[in-house]
């Protein structure tokens, strides 16, 4: 019989309601894995060349968008000859488990490789005409950055209306974008912000410190944002345009905060209209024009836009942008390749390399997702961690990997994935043993069967059938609880589930990461879904939360991934590749120039910046 988790007493009724309004800002934030048509969150990127030569770990490039290329590159594959002018090409993706050689005694390590894009023509820049963007999800909570489930579609519409206060640097690290400036004081317990001048909103007021200290006041208001900002005790405007901070502990990680949802600056006559959610008033390079849920959104070129690219030149250069939501991934392909979609993003891994031959593509290249079944640490019988080896001993992940992903992407051994700061070719991670497996869990009081959660998504009930057989094969007994997201992200915040198909954790902040894995999440109401409570991670965080360095972040990541590999809290599976296909006539997706003048390509879980994406000519 399967355990039963229910609370019994009448406080049920309550604590329902409080974890059904926390888990509706949850949806989006972290969720169920599988073919990666279901959102997840947390910001990241890597900077590179508007046309990036390939780098060293970087996935396969893509094939010239026209003419006859040659296939594209198959893993195991030998690597073609570079030109001379060339750097080193990519190694397949079966070589991004693979160490990457020591650097010097005295070096830092090298910045994680950047996003992959097809090669583009070198022309100019063309005004005008209209981009129709596929999502795979529709944020039907609206646009409210306090208040909505800002996932992977979410944060693609975002960053069209509104700009983050910081983004993601070439190294990962977080830079002032919408900000002039951050400095914190010795300890990061006091942060200066400061704002760029002469700045406006869509509606013409200016972006300035007291429209910042508005923003602050409504995320302190909202359900998930409020948790987030649980250290930040007060801010207070200094003058027009600066903001201080003041934390009640160290937050060293406070600007990579502000590079997703809660770096979304929105007007305060949005935040005071009872239907702003409905209605976002950005700084970004689109003006908010109309939105039909479920059909589309439509927003027009910002013609007092702040920013100009490399070349000094007016941003953005289309004229308008068309957000469609198409969830089945099949669906949104079809529609790309009929035309009726300009680009659409997509975490299937299995589709890669028919994208690559078919598409343009643009993709990542490090902080990669996670796919993994989610354990619940506090419940029976994963309370006990010889059950949690049992089950990771008893997956076979080579078969998995082999028929759930056809290969593309590598098998996980902890959360982060290749060329991310905490990964480790060899994290101490249980492997397939289906012996040692079958001895732990005979050690069991009475286990009972294992209920194991997935959304109604067909992709991820088929991976939960073949994680089921394969613990059935050793002599555990399952049972599938299939049911609507939000209800999977209401039993996780309430506790109510053993185990669950999950993806989440791109690596790039472990401020990010902090309220998903530190133990003061673990209780109530739970963020920390599977309730680890583990010192070792605890320290990790704590010490980061004191440091910037990037090399003491690295080795801190790299003590989580220990840690998680020793308590077996999650049984990992594989990472994702989001990219992004698209047509031909499509020209500079994700690159973005930095305030300083820098050119990068910022891509991560699928969401990227159109601020510089031009079409060589209209679509029909």
């Amino acid at each position: 019989m399967p355990v039963n988790l229910l609370p019994t007493n009448r406080s049920r009724r309550s604590r329902r309601v409080l974890a059904a309004a926390l888990a509706a800002v949850l949806v989006a934030a972290a969720c169920a894995g599988g073919d990666g048509d279901v959102p997840a969150a947390t910001p990241a990127a890597a900077g590179a060349d508007p046309s990036p030569p390939p780098q060293p770990g970087d996935p396969p490039a893509p094939p010239p968008p026209a003419g006859d290329p040659a296939p594209p590159p198959q893993p195991g594959d030998p690597p073609a000859p570079p030109s001379a002018a060339d750097d080193p090409p990519p190694p397949a993706l079966d070589d991004l488990t693979a160490p990457p050689p020591p650097p010097a005694a005295d070096d830092p390590a090298p910045p994680p490789p950047a996003p992959v894009a097809a090669p583009e023509p070198v022309a100019e820049p063309v005004y005008g005409g209209t981009l129709t963007f596929g999502l795979e999800a529709e944020t039907g909570q609206g646009w409210n950055p306090a208040t909505t489930q800002c996932a992977v579609a979410c944060h693609t519409v975002m960053r069209a209306i509104f700009d983050p206060l910081t983004i993601e640097g070439p190294s990962g690290q977080p830079e002032p974008y919408l900000l002039e400036s951050f400095e914190a004081n010795s300890d990061f317990t006091v942060w200066t912000l400061k704002m760029r001048p002469g700045i406006t909103f869509h509606d013409g007021t200016p972006a300035d410190a007291a429209a910042l200290a508005t923003h602050f006041d409504n995320l302190r208001a909202g359900t998930l944002t409020s948790l987030i900002m649980r250290r930040w005790d007060s801010w207070t405007v200094i003058d027009d345009l600066t903001v201080e901070v003041r934390a009640t502990g160290p937050v060293a990680g406070l600007p990579s905060l502000l590079a997703g949802q809660m770096g979304y600056l929105a007007a305060p006559s949005q935040y005071a209209d009872p239907d702003g959610a409905a209605n976002p008033v950005g700084t970004g390079p689109f003006v908010f024009t109309s939105w039909t849920q479920d059909q589309a959104l439509v927003a027009e070129r910002n013609p007092d836009y702040w920013k100009t690219d490399a070349e000094g030149r007016q941003l953005p250069y289309l004229d308008k942008v068309v957000f469609r939501a198409i969830p089945d991934s099949d669906a949104r392909d079809l529609a790309l390749q009929s035309g009726d979609l300009d680009v659409h993003h997509t975490n299937s891994p299995l589709d890669a390399p028919d994208n690559r031959e078919r598409y343009k593509v643009v993709e990542e290249g490090s902080f990669f997702q996670t796919t993994y079944m989610m354990l619940n640490a506090a419940a029976p019988p994963f309370d006990d961690i010889r059950a949690r080896q049992a089950v990771a001993h008893c997956t076979d992940y080579e078969t998995y990997n082999l028929l759930r992903v056809g290969g593309t992407v590598p098998i996980a051994n902890g959360p982060f994935g290749p060329n991310t700061p905490g990964h480790l070719a060899d994290s101490g991670f249980p492997t397939y043993d289906p012996e040692a497996g079958r001895a732990l869990w005979s050690q069991l009081d009475n286990p009972g069967s294992v209920e194991i959660g997935t959304t109604n998504d067909p992709f991820n009930r088929t991976t939960t059938e073949l994680i089921s057989q394969m613990w059935n094969d050793c002599g555990i007994d399952t049972r599938i609880i299939q049911v609507d997201q939000g209800t999977l992200i209401t039993n996780a915040v309430l506790g109510l589930f053993q185990t669950f198909l999950w993806r989440n954790h791109n690596g790039s902040s472990l401020e990010a990461e902090r309220t998903w894995w530190h133990s003061e999440y673990a209780e109530g109401l739970a963020i920390n879904f599977g309730r680890a409570v583990d010192p070792a991670v605890d320290a990790a965080l704590e010490a980061a939360a004191r440091t910037t360095d990037p090399e003491e972040l690295r080795a801190l990541a790299e003590d989580v991934n220990r840690a998680f590999a020793a308590g077996v809290y999650n049984v990992w599976l594989n990472w994702s590749l989001w990219m992004l296909p698209h047509l031909d006539h499509v020209h500079n997706l994700a690159k973005l120039t930095l305030p300083d003048g820098r050119e990068i390509l910022n891509l991560i879980e699928g969401r990227a910046f159109l601020t510089e994406t031009w079409l060589r000519k209209a679509p029909g």
